[in-house]
């Protein structure tokens, strides 16, 4: 009950914000929260920026449209790679250049994602954006931090779980 509490207090003070008296945001909200799918939705558009869900969804189109994004957005990263000499020596600058057209393209799949919630343009691009050059960042320092821990190993250890080791000589089994 004390959840409930919590939302009710947080959708009375988002409607204050929005212009109405204590008096009335708590009179609306109590009428709403007589109602729990009415309030539930009500809390998903003023509190989340999300539309609730509609009949007419389909879970098929709604997969199809994630893997296509996967499929589009997976595959901006590595374009420059396709274009360039991988023996030049510019990989930092190729580095660069992939994140900055990631940070793009996160930013144009958050602007797709606004057209779904009543979230604006430019703030769904930004949270998007954000959240994918953290969760980026974490699997770049996950790899790198593996590089470090196992380096100390050395080719032994790369042998060894490659195949099996007999002498010095790895045998793929």
């Amino acid at each position: 009950s004390s959840g409930i509490n919590a939302e009710y207090g947080e959708m009375v003070e988002i409607f204050k914000g929005r212009g109405m008296t204590q008096e009335d945001a708590e009179l609306v909200i109590g009428l709403t929260a007589k109602y729990k799918d009415v309030f539930c939705n009500e809390m998903m558009v003023h509190e989340l920026g999300l539309q609730p869900p509609s009949d007419e969804d389909s879970p098929l189109k709604n997969g199809l449209m994630t893997f296509v994004a996967f499929i589009v957005c997976g595959i901006i990263p590595i374009t420059v790679y396709l274009f360039v000499d991988m023996n030049s020596s510019s990989g930092d600058t190729n580095f660069y250049i992939s994140i900055a057209l990631t940070a793009i393209a996160l930013f144009g799949l958050g602007v797709l994602k606004s057209m779904a919630t009543y979230m604006s343009w430019y703030r769904s691009g930004l949270n998007i954006m954000v959240l994918g050059c953290i969760a980026a960042g974490a699997a770049y320092g996950i790899s790198a931090l593996a590089e470090w821990a196992f380096k100390p190993l050395g080719e032994d250890f790369c042998n060894h779980v490659n195949g099996t080791m007999i002498g010095n000589s790895t045998v793929d089994i």
